[in-house]
């Protein structure tokens, strides 16, 4: 995109300074005046005002114009309009200024106005030069994410693969669990790519999430409490964070609760210390052994599929099954 245009003048900085030059510049123009009065025919007593008038407006403003104008007037009025020397008000004279107020009022809200929106066309074009490098990064993550789900469905598949060739008879159900999960992908990916997204707290996204996949695993009777605190995580491995969510609560919707078992699960997200963030879900479920070897949370595709997510996240997970079931994963904040 073409770099942002500069404003038609870079008007004088200060109150000091740009009332000032009002000043200066009316005194200027009086000046002026009185060195042309041997060149000028009578009857033009504002004739050296009006260009100060608005050099004044665009220079230092509107403020700063209105004053200039004033000061302006006044030395015409007392110097140039006869009866000279004097602030003598009749018929004539208030018409010539009346007409003076009129030509330089129009003059200064012109130039206000030209220059209020010329100033709004660069905050506009900044915006858009903003929104456009925004849209290119935006893209950027977005491919690399796309690669990166793909890369995760294939590892999926090729688990479930194996599964089935050790176990034909779950075929049926393995495919229908990898089919719930690329469809909870999908809809994790549509919402956080979606640019209101940037716009909406992080316990809503979560809140979001959470709700899509109770809806995908059709777990109405379990209910989930959210609690986040506003950290700071970039889009990508925001994406990470609440696919590793999805599964962690998908892990304890499946194998927590006997079917139609109204539970509870409790997902936290804290800031341990500056830079560093802890993952906390909890529920109230079954719960299980460390010496359970044969247990599908320990050692089943959704346990595998955590912990990938964790090692991406350059995080550490923790579980404890001793009462109901406790996932936790520390991982670092971007600070950036």
């Amino acid at each position: 995109m073409n770099s942002v245009p500069r404003t038609i003048f870079r008007p004088i900085r200060g109150i000091v300074p740009r009332y000032g030059a009002a000043i200066l510049l009316a005194g200027l123009a009086t000046i002026v005046r009185f060195a042309s009065d041997s060149m000028l025919p009578p009857g033009f007593p504002f004739l050296t005002f009006f260009p100060v008038v608005i050099l004044s407006t665009f220079i230092a403003g509107r403020g700063p114009g209105v004053l200039c104008a004033i000061l302006s007037g006044l030395s015409a009025w007392y110097w140039f309009i006869p009866p000279f020397h004097s602030f003598h008000a009749d018929r004539p004279v208030l018409t010539a200024l009346t007409f003076y107020a009129f030509v330089v009022a129009v003059d200064i809200a012109l130039i206000d106005g030209l220059l209020r929106r010329q100033q709004q066309l660069v905050a506009n074009q900044r915006q858009l030069s903003e929104m456009a490098n925004h849209q290119t990064l935006l893209f950027k993550e977005l491919q690399h994410r796309v690669a990166n789900n793909l890369a995760s469905i294939s590892s999926m598949l090729r688990l479930q693969r194996r599964r089935i060739e050790r176990e034909p008879g779950s075929a049926l159900a393995l495919v229908d669990s990898a089919n719930a999960r690329i469809e909870l992908m999908g809809r994790v990916h549509r919402q956080l790519y979606d640019p209101a997204a940037r716009q909406t707290a992080l316990t809503d996204q979560i809140g979001q999430v959470v709700r899509q996949a109770q809806d995908v695993a059709g777990a109405t009777h379990v209910a989930v409490t959210v609690e986040a605190v506003d950290a700071r995580i970039a889009v990508d491995r925001m994406m990470t964070l609440m696919l590793l969510v999805t599964e962690v609560l998908t892990n304890s919707i499946k194998h927590a609760f006997a079917e139609g078992q109204p539970g509870q699960v409790h997902l936290t997200l804290s800031r341990i210390d500056e830079g560093r963030l802890r993952l906390t879900v909890a529920d109230n479920g079954r719960g299980f052994i460390e010496e359970d070897q044969s247990s599908a949370r320990t050692k089943g595709l959704g346990t595998t599929i955590i912990r990938g997510f964790a090692s991406q996240l350059n995080g550490t997970l923790y579980v404890d099954g001793s009462n109901g079931v406790t996932t936790v994963v520390e991982f670092p904040e971007d600070l950036d």
